[in-house]
């Protein structure tokens, strides 16, 4: 399975955090459930460098957790074959980590995610670091929480993951420099 795609927005985040642009990295994970496309549960479509937002968001939540990661064969963290455990020292990769607890994504078959950066904020008055319905708008989500979704860093469509059970959905951002 292919990694995810850095998009040109996320390079152009990336350049102004370089700059030294007072917004924030990447903070938020929203997840989706696609579009018509997204036919074959085993064979996602392409994802394009594109891409501003997800085809079909429907939750999105603030990450729990940023650390350094260093590779590690005994490492607790595996992500895509690859072993790893936080670490004290600044190293060139980090971790940020992202929990659906319980109940926040079911019902949802989660086939895109997506890690945002920048300014991400929600509607008025939505206190929680969890948002549901993806980007307000008044005419076509009226119902959406997330007032400006920002950077679209990186995006995915992974094969189907029907999360139909209280369980929690559990996802980590590597990212290597």
């Amino acid at each position: 399975m292919s990694l995810g795609l850095i998009t040109r927005s996320g390079r152009v985040l990336t350049a102004r955090l370089l700059k030294g642009d007072p917004i924030e990295g990447i903070t938020h994970c929203a997840i989706g459930d696609g579009d018509e496309t997204f036919t074959d549960p085993m064979n996602p479509p392409d994802v394009s460098v594109e891409q501003t937002a997800l085809k079909h968001e429907r939750a999105r939540k603030r990450c729990y957790k940023v650390a350094f990661l260093v590779e590690d064969p005994e490492g607790t963290l595996e992500v895509n074959g690859i072993r790893y455990s936080e670490s004290a020292l600044e190293t060139q990769t980090i971790g940020i980590f992202f929990r659906f607890e319980e109940a926040e994504a079911n019902g949802i078959t989660i086939r895109e995610y997506g890690f945002f950066g920048g300014d991400v904020t929600y509607v008025d008055g939505l206190q929680s670091d969890y948002a549901e319905g993806g980007v307000y708008n008044a005419a076509t989500n009226p119902s959406g929480q997330v007032k400006t979704s920002s950077y679209l860093y990186e995006v995915k469509n992974i094969p189907d993951f029907n999360k139909t059970s209280d369980t929690r959905v559990e996802l980590v951002g590597v990212i290597k420099i």
